[in-house]
């Protein structure tokens, strides 16, 4: 058994039409394709008695112990494996329900299925799940495996606790997505994007784009914090600054025990300890508080119970009591007993698996039970408190008591005034003192800290008390009612015309005045600027357009590679435009017939949003029939504006695009509006392309139905110049003393055609084709490449192309010269193997008013050995 691929799906995809993130593991099963479950001795027994929590799988029959009956009747290795994946996910602490196994095209090979919560953990677990299937099928020791599989599940919980988002920023991403508001993680840590483009607003856990810098140094430095706030009448505790432990004890005798201890730039409670009653622990705590910075704070400890206030935008959102890990003595258990009784709470769980935290034996709690004379095996009295830890962070197995409702008005009002000095957008106000219902001014409470960055776990799961939805106020805060977070998104699919189609709408949409970010097979641009080269049509482009601050409005070409890969890189779309579906790339990934083909590139049309639109090639039967799994609206485009898909929708009253007469034209209903006339339109060459002109139609549609007016509509249409600036290698022309070059990306047999017409419309008494193969293509695709060249060219020079993908040169050349024998006419073939010297060699020879076509598989490469020879032959004369 081989795994042979792992692929992360993180957006829409063609597997599901719901789950977004997917593992697609490629598993060739081996000699297990001819032992099903049912002939693997004593499989199903031990597969029991390893994981028996599988019962609750309904698998086909939809019911607990579902799936437990296809592996007694016997089932294959890959649908059990998906089974494991999905089942160690849960024993971890994430419960993903979706998983599919499909067998494909290869005997024994299968694509396996799965969600998953965190993407590491997801891959994590593709891998477990294989080798727990192999060490129950092979006979391993039952209590190996159950060993081995401990640890794994341990594991899966710290990858994900490693690469998870921590409560406070998962709970503002969520509050955020159940407003619709989209997110892109920007790093592996807390850094988070809320919104598109020009919309976006940041956080880094609680710290937002609208925090200020300068009020995070003076939370940071707890001495500036305080006197900031005793100079305006706050109560805070007496305390000192110290840099050496030569001082601690003079510092001390100043303010009298018992002290708190902590750096002076912490937070989170790092380096803190309180509760210091004697000079040998103030030496520990001194030393402790020094490996988080130079100075050290020792400040005299208020008596009473520790609160924390959290205030978002100047409004008091919430209050909770803390309370450090302890234990309660019952007079009969030792302490490291009461310990382990407390962790069995199932609210306790690793890292922030759950509301509360396990308790861990650390140096400090080991310090706490040694002050008391006592060992882990001492048994605790009856009722007596041992606390674990100094300070009463949730993550260190404190608990928290939410007491928002008892504030009162006088703290309300002291707490909001605290954040406004501060001036924190979000900020965690520290308090001491016996209770919050009464004025801390009269019960001789009193301010600690204020933190930027504040936790908010204690607020959104509290232990005793009622969770309170804190994200939603920073929510709120960087999105006010009404306020945009998204910005109109473009979505260009299909086999041909996908870069000029999006190049065209680019460009009418940056005409009528909006900062376009656009991604094409060329590379990603940012108004009128490339920033990036290359092949640029997959998710990580699209969302490097979304990431841009300066962007409006997204204009995004979406191949199947991409799809395929990793899915799209947007969770839906305005406006999803495609061209058509023709045989290209098949046989590539499990995409072998154009039905598989249609579905992959339905992604994209699928993603449209309610309010949104699909712009479908009415004359495409493939394409056409992706209307019914749109939720959007359906609007149309055609060559013929009888087609009866046209006349179907004009019969409802719906728009479409049509060419009729010449012009390009909207239709809604039964009523025309023309637009512009094609022989008016540069892009289609006097009319004589007609494929130009169904990409100027899909355009034309795509920008009618997002509100652009018709008069930008025209003029985008007026001033879009098929040149290599503009749109390289989709039908350029350059003259070249008495001979024309043409070049063109057409790479499949359909793209072919449309170009094939096109050139047996122009005037040309000779026409050269420059030729080459790509590698990733069937048999068949390359020897019609090969047959059409022969039905259009007088001579055809071969060359060898840049992506051979896996086939030999030989290969290639003889599929193409094949194909050109097959052909009804008889050009001249010639073969030139290096891109330079065939296309030198084909200018040299051309004759005057010839055409020479170059066929171009490496459009950026061969548009600059283009350009030197004409700036030769221009040095020359």
């Amino acid at each position: 058994m081989e795994i042979l691929e792992i692929r992360t799906l993180r957006g829409p995809n063609y597997w599901s039409g719901y789950w977004k993130k997917l593992i697609i593991m490629r598993l060739d099963i081996g000699d297990y394709e001819e032992k099903p479950s049912n002939k693997i001795k004593g499989f199903y027994k031990r597969m029991n008695e390893v994981m028996p929590s599988l019962l609750s799988h309904g698998c086909s029959y939809g019911e607990d112990g579902g799936f437990l009956k296809r592996v007694e009747e016997g089932t294959w290795a890959g649908h059990i494996i998906e089974h494991f994946a999905l089942e160690l996910q849960t024993l971890a602490g994430m419960d993903v329900g979706y998983g599919r196994t499909r067998e494909t095209s290869q005997s024994g090979i299968y694509n396996v299925v799965f969600g998953y919560m965190e993407e590491e953990v997801g891959r994590f677990a593709a891998r477990a799940s294989v080798r727990l299937f192999l060490d129950l099928a092979e006979g391993k020791k039952i209590e190996e495996i159950k060993e081995s599989l401990q640890k794994e599940i341990q594991e899966m919980r710290e990858i994900r606790e490693d690469v998870r988002f921590g409560p406070s920023t998962g709970s503002i991403v969520e509050e955020a997505v159940s407003r619709d508001i989209p997110f892109i993680r920007l790093n592996d840590q807390s850094l988070v994007q809320l919104g598109y483009g020009v919309h976006q607003k940041r956080i880094q856990a609680t710290t937002t784009s609208k925090t200020n810098m300068i009020s995070v140094d003076i939370a940071g430095d707890k001495s500036a914090t305080k006197k900031l706030l005793g100079d305006m009448g706050v109560p805070v505790p007496k305390g000192y600054e110290i840099r050496n432990e030569e001082d601690l004890e003079r510092t001390i005798d100043r303010i009298g025990y018992p002290v708190v201890i902590k750096p002076l730039d912490g937070n989170h409670g790092k380096g803190a300890t309180v509760g210091i009653k004697n000079l040998d622990d103030a030496k520990i705590a001194f030393a402790k508080a020094k490996e988080y910075g130079r100075w050290v704070i020792v400040e005299k400890q208020l008596i009473g119970n520790d609160f924390r206030a959290l205030v978002v935008n100047n409004r008091l959102i919430a209050v909770a009591e803390r309370v450090p890990a302890h234990v309660v003595g019952d007079g009969k258990s030792t302490i490291q007993q009461l310990i382990d009784e407390t962790n069995k709470d199932p609210r306790r769980g690793y890292g922030h698996e759950n509301v509360l935290t396990q308790i861990t034996i650390d140096q400090q709690t080991e310090r706490l039970i040694k002050a008391k004379n006592y060992t882990l095996e001492t048994v605790l009295p009856k009722g007596e408190i041992l606390y674990l830890k100094t300070t009463a962070n949730i993550s260190t197995g404190g608990t928290a008591i939410d007491r928002t409702d008892e504030v009162h008005p006088e703290n309300v009002f002291l707490f909001e005034r605290i954040a406004r000095i501060i001036g924190l957008d979000i900020s965690g106000i520290d308090i001491i003192a016996s209770n919050v219902a009464e004025p801390l001014h009269e019960i001789g409470g009193g301010i600690i800290e204020v933190n930027a960055a504040p936790g908010f776990r204690m607020h959104l799961a509290p232990s005793e008390g009622i969770g309170r939805n804190v994200a939603e106020h920073v929510v709120d805060m960087l999105f006010p009612p009404g306020t945009p977070s998204r910005i109109p998104i473009f979505a260009i699919t299909g086999t041909n015309g996908k870069t000029t189609t999006t190049r065209l709408i680019a460009h009418i949409l940056r005409n009528s005045g909006k900062t376009v970010g656009f991604t094409t097979t060329d590379g990603t641009y940012i108004g009128n600027n490339q920033i990036d080269s290359g092949d640029n049509t997959g998710p990580v482009s699209a969302q490097l357009v979304m990431r841009d601050p300066t962007v409006e409005v997204a204009v995004l070409e979406t191949a199947r590679g991409g799809i395929i890969r990793a899915g799209l890189g947007f969770d839906h779309c305005d406006v999803a435009v495609v061209t058509n579906v023709a045989a290209d790339h098949l046989g590539l990934k499990d995409v072998n017939t154009l039905e598989d083909l249609a579905r992959v590139k339905s992604v994209v049309p699928r993603s449209v949003n309610k309010k949104g639109y699909a712009v479908l090639n009415a004359e495409d039967e493939n394409v056409y029939a992706m209307k019914e799994l749109v939720d959007g609206n359906l609007v149309y485009f055609a060559m013929n504006e009888n087609h009866k898909n046209i006349k179907r929708q004009s019969d409802r009253g719906r728009v479409s695009c049509v060419f009729e007469n010449g012009y390009i034209t909207i239709l809604k209903g039964k009523w025309k509006v023309r637009i512009e006339k094609a022989i008016n339109i540069p892009l289609t060459y006097g009319g004589k392309a007609e494929f130009m002109i169904q990409n100027v139609l899909a355009a034309t549609l795509a920008c009618f139905v997002h509100g652009v007016s018709l008069e930008d509509i025209r003029v985008g249409l007026t001033t879009f110049n098929p040149s290599v600036a503009q749109t390289p290698g989709r039908l350029n022309f350059i003259e070249i003393n008495d001979f024309t070059v043409m070049l063109d990306f057409a790479h499949n047999p359909a793209g072919f055609i449309g170009l094939q017409k096109f050139i047996n419309k122009l005037n040309f008494k000779h026409k050269t084709g420059i030729l080459s193969g790509v590698g990733d293509r069937r048999d068949e695709d390359i020897h019609e490449m090969g047959k059409l060249a022969g039905e259009t060219f007088d001579k055809i020079i071969i060359r060898r192309g840049d992506y051979l993908r896996g086939r030999t040169e030989k290969e290639v050349l003889e599929l193409l010269q094949e194909g050109i024998k097959a052909s009804q006419k008889s050009p001249l073939v010639e073969i030139v193997i290096e891109s330079k010297d065939a296309i030198y060699h084909a200018f040299k020879k051309a004759k005057k008013g010839e055409l020479v076509a170059i066929l171009a598989d490496s459009v950026d490469k061969d548009i600059a050995i283009v350009k030197q020879y004409r700036d030769e032959v221009i040095k020359i004369a």
